[in-house]
């Protein structure tokens, strides 16, 4: 059974469920696309080189894409965003957040506190001036996010000194039936979770209303489990820069 079979067919079972819970960062963490904009290609690259980067540094640069911001304020919705992901480690305070809002044609920057130094408001705005904002503006988001995505991440890997071009390898597929089993649990667990926690935690994001995607695992910041990705624990001030396409 293909996953992608097996994700739709619990979809729709779950479907009054998932809509009204509080949505995590997707089972790849690195990759958000709320908005469903972006390729197949682009999301498994940067899935791959920001595990990598976090493997090799402790450093997460995140992506995240969402249909719109409902109103909110794009830098006050980044912000909480970032901590709400608990993106970067939780001392190094070393994590991205690269935002794109659809409907409000935004995009923001959003820098750990660890990387204001080697990532200043101005180079960031300059970054988005040159190699994503004129491809956002002729909607080629694809070829926009994965330029910025790539300026970054050139960026952070000069820092560090790790080679770029490097990545984890693949893990080896498991067979489909244990797929599901995995998939079924891992449902069922989450399912519980929402259930117990709904309502306790106040100022939680809910992306149900900002994008169409649902979550396809439990992660969210903090420390992984099951060989998942995950936040460390990082945080941001509000450092980074904004623009509009």
């Amino acid at each position: 059974m293909k996953r992608s079979i097996f994700i739709f067919l619990f979809i729709l079972l779950f479907f009054p469920i998932i809509i009204n819970a509080d949505v995590v960062p997707t089972e790849e963490f690195y990759i958000n696309d709320y908005a469903n904009i972006l390729s197949e290609e682009t999301k498994n690259y940067i899935f791959e080189k920001s595990a990598f980067l976090d493997s090799a540094t402790q450093a997460q640069i995140v992506v995240v894409t969402v249909r719109t911001l409902n109103g909110k304020d794009l830098e006050t919705f980044s912000t909480d965003l970032f901590r709400s992901f608990g993106i970067g480690d939780r001392e190094k305070n070393n994590g991205l957040l690269l935002l794109l809002a659809l409907r409000e044609r935004k995009f923001r920057v959003e820098v750990g506190y660890g990387l204001e130094e080697i990532l200043p408001d101005g180079k960031t705005g300059r970054f988005q001036d040159e190699y994503i904002i004129p491809y956002l503006k002729e909607n080629d988001f694809d070829l926009g996010v994965k330029n910025g995505y790539d300026a970054f991440l050139n960026e952070l890997c000069n820092y560090y000194k790790v080679d770029c071009q490097a990545t984890l390898p693949i893990e080896q597929e498991v067979n489909d039936g244990a797929e599901v089993v995995s998939m079924l649990l891992m449902l069922i667990v989450i399912i519980i979770m929402f259930r117990l926690t709904r309502g306790l935690y106040k100022g939680t994001i809910r992306f149900d209303s900002y994008g169409s995607g649902s979550s396809g695992g439990g992660y969210s910041g903090g420390s992984s489990s099951g060989g998942g990705y995950s936040g460390g624990g990082g945080s941001s001030g509000g450092g980074g820069s904004s623009r509009g396409f």
